[in-house]
């Protein structure tokens, strides 16, 4: 069947446009296979290669900015501007251990997340307090070039006070406080979030916030035209 935005699929083009638009507007995975009659678990399927597109587009337009935008900013304060891979899980024993954690940044009017899979509960709770002990004070150093850190498993948003002498202070902590503010009420809807998904809820709450004044069925229908999902 001929679907541009959908390679191998068994769904019609116009069905597939509906479950798009339907996740657009930000219903669970129950709610679009209620409305569109689809299965629940195809509806799993599509939803999970649509957040995939998603984290290629966001990693993409941050490797990008990273290199101009955040060694700009940091170098102004002498951080230690080494750019970290994303990394969404971790091995069996640290996902039974450790929250998640993520880190905050704006660069060019964009927000950008990084989860630190290296970070501890109670190395934020000092670093935040303005300490940090001889073993972790090459992570401070890379912490503190954020703007802000979440710990999920508390829900809970550290302000590191990073920026708070630059003109755009203000503007750049409001952005992190509500990115924060939408990432928390999004997250809240799944009753608990699985660490394998953590990082795909992340960065399609990053897509969602930066595109937040536009409109996002248009701008996803844009993303799938160009690089289209495929089935197999």
């Amino acid at each position: 069947m001929k679907n541009k935005f959908l390679k191998g699929a068994h769904l019609s083009e116009r069905k597939f446009k509906e479950i798009l638009k339907l996740f657009s507007e930000d219903l669970t995975a129950t709610q679009i296979a209620n409305i569109s009659g689809v299965s629940r678990v195809t509806i799993n399927s599509y939803l999970k290669k649509i957040r995939m597109q998603i984290v290629r587009f966001c990693e993409n337009l941050q490797s990008e900015t990273a290199v101009s935008g955040v060694h700009r900013l940091h170098r102004a304060h002498g951080a230690d501007v080494v750019q970290d891979t994303a990394v969404g899980v971790k091995p069996e024993v640290d996902r039974l251990m450790r929250p998640v954690i993520f880190g905050i940044y704006k660069v060019d009017n964009k927000v950008f997340t990084e989860i630190l899979p290296d970070v501890s509960r109670s190395m934020i709770q000092a670093i935040a307090r303005g300490r940090s002990v001889l073993e972790t004070v090459g992570t401070a150093e890379r912490i503190r070039r954020f703007n802000g850190v979440v710990d999920l498993g508390q829900y809970r948003l550290y302000h590191l006070g990073n920026g708070h002498h630059e003109p755009e202070a203000k503007a750049m902590l409001d952005d992190v406080d509500g990115f924060w503010g939408l990432t928390k009420h999004r997250l809240a809807k799944f009753k608990g979030l699985n660490r394998n998904t953590a990082f795909l809820h992340l960065k399609e709450c990053e897509f969602r916030y930066n595109n937040r004044n536009e409109d996002l069925y248009g701008v996803l229908i844009n993303l799938l035209k160009t690089f289209p999902l495929n089935l197999s």
